[in-house]
């Protein structure tokens, strides 16, 4: 029986985390999703937000974008093209890029539909988790 996880998130440009964690937490479409140890296989779609886990008994965050999870009795594997750890957030600017976004999809008015759109949406959202994930580490 596992007694832990190896996590490992990638993205397009590479690994971007691995390390061995007693439990693992992901924002998927459909609520947040939990995993521990001998887990039984999973696969969920993930939406913008925080990944958190637990290393040495210690809790970590992560902003994670859209993408897919898949877990397993040993391993929680994490596909996304966007992540990022706190201590790489620049708030002010990441505050900035957030009013832009918001303003861009403003501009809308009430038709709330089309790719432009989605993807104004999808920055909004990854503009928060990394908001987020800098305010969560700050409190661990």
């Amino acid at each position: 029986m596992a007694t832990s996880l190896t996590l490992e998130v990638t993205t397009p440009r590479g690994r971007a985390l691995q390390v061995e964690a007693e439990s693992v937490q992901a924002p998927s479409v459909a609520g947040e999703v939990g995993v521990l140890p001998n887990h039984l296989p999973l696969l969920a779609a993930l939406r913008c937000g925080l990944l958190k886990y637990r290393v040495g008994g210690k809790a970590q965050v992560a902003a994670v974008g859209p993408g897919f999870l898949e877990a397993a009795p040993d391993r929680v594997n994490v596909l996304s093209d966007l992540f990022t750890t706190p201590e790489k957030v620049d708030v002010e600017e990441t505050k900035r890029e957030l009013e832009d976004a918001v303003k861009a999809l403003t501009a809308f008015g009430d038709r709330h539909e089309g790719t432009e759109y989605e993807e104004l949406q999808r920055d909004i959202d990854w503009a928060q988790a990394k908001l987020d994930a800098a305010a969560e580490a700050a409190k661990l």
